[in-house]
């Protein structure tokens, strides 16, 4: 009962964390906005047309984004009993990476060197999901976690000699508009944009509580799972759809995200001080909301006209929070 409390209060409190800082991102930046701009803001002033065609759309990216992430991360993380997995290790990140720099190297040869939003936004999901698709295909074959994080990396690491390849033959114009899209960005997102990323979203992290049990008979051991009755093909199945979906959704409309998916759920478990995905999975939610917002936030501070991108944020803190991790781990063996 003294758990279930605790667990609510800090639920509430990260809930109340969350409201402050997606307030402060919508109210921060080069061009200062008050709570009044916020209420009173109509499309046509200079406040609204910021807050709608920038920073809502941003934070509502950055919030949703760092919540999918960070629950991709603790289901890959369970699934290959590896603390330093990530949502990435699948090869979705790189599937992206390769449909954009196929688009931007055609545009560049076309003489296109822009490319509109929604076009990033199809070049990125066609390569997400592709990549998705053969990841299913492999993990249907497979029946061993520890071969399909083999194959995971094999893809992602073809898939990168293949975009390698593209940018040989590519104008310097599109490599360079091809490099800012891989530091990853929740303010390249529009307003009419951020009802595809929240659908898509969603339906993953149904997916995803619905895998809650099944996640807690895994972290027992595959042995006591099929005992219970567990069906686990079925079950790895729905672990990578959901973790391809909330790691494709936000490469697409964001680019790619790194650290945050890897550092969060062992937040989660240091804060919680548990491993049960009943208590993780909204708390990874929560969290991972907070720390995508809070990077999200610094990215539209200027420091001496200096403004660092959110990948450069997330490696400045997430590279220490991962080297410590295997640090720990070592320790407690």
């Amino acid at each position: 009962m003294i758990d279930s409390n605790r667990n609510i209060l800090l639920w509430s409190l990260l809930g109340l964390v969350i409201i402050i800082v997606f307030l402060l991102q919508l109210v921060v930046g080069s061009y200062p906005l008050s709570l009044s701009d916020l209420i009173h803001a109509v499309p046509e002033s200079a406040s609204g047309n910021i807050l709608l065609q920038s920073r809502l759309p941003a934070a509502i990216a950055a919030t949703v984004g760092g919540a999918a992430l960070s629950l991709g991360g603790l289901q890959m993380q369970t699934y290959f009993k590896n603390p330093v997995a990530g949502p990435f290790v699948l090869g979705i990140s790189s599937g992206a990476s390769l449909g954009v720099a196929i688009l931007m190297m055609l545009s560049g040869i076309l003489g296109h060197e822009q490319t509109n939003e929604w076009g990033l936004v199809a070049a990125s999901s066609l390569g997400a999901f592709g990549i998705f698709f053969l990841v299913m295909i492999i993990s249907y074959r497979l029946n061993s976690a520890v071969s399909m994080l083999i194959i995971g990396l094999m893809i992602a690491s073809f898939v990168n000699a293949i975009v390698e390849s593209i940018q040989t033959l590519a104008t310097a114009d599109s490599i360079k508009s091809y490099l800012f899209w891989t530091m990853g960005s929740f303010r390249n997102i529009s307003l009419s944009q951020t009802p595809t990323l929240l659908v898509i979203i969603i339906i993953a992290i149904v997916i995803s509580v619905y895998l809650i049990k099944p996640l807690n008979l895994l972290l027992i051991g595959e042995e006591y799972a099929r005992l219970t009755g567990l069906n686990i093909r079925r079950s790895r199945a729905l672990i990578i759809i959901s973790t391809c979906l909330l790691t494709a959704g936000v490469t697409a409309f964001c680019g790619p995200i790194g650290f945050v998916g890897l550092a969060v759920p062992h937040m989660a478990r240091g804060i919680f001080k548990t491993s049960d995905h009943r208590i993780l999975t909204p708390a990874v939610i929560l969290i991972g909301a907070i720390v995508s917002g809070a990077c999200n936030l610094l990215t539209g501070i200027s420091i001496h006209g200096l403004v660092l991108p959110i990948n450069t944020i997330t490696s400045l803190l997430g590279a220490p929070f991962v080297i410590w991790i295997v640090f720990r781990s070592r320790a407690l063996r």
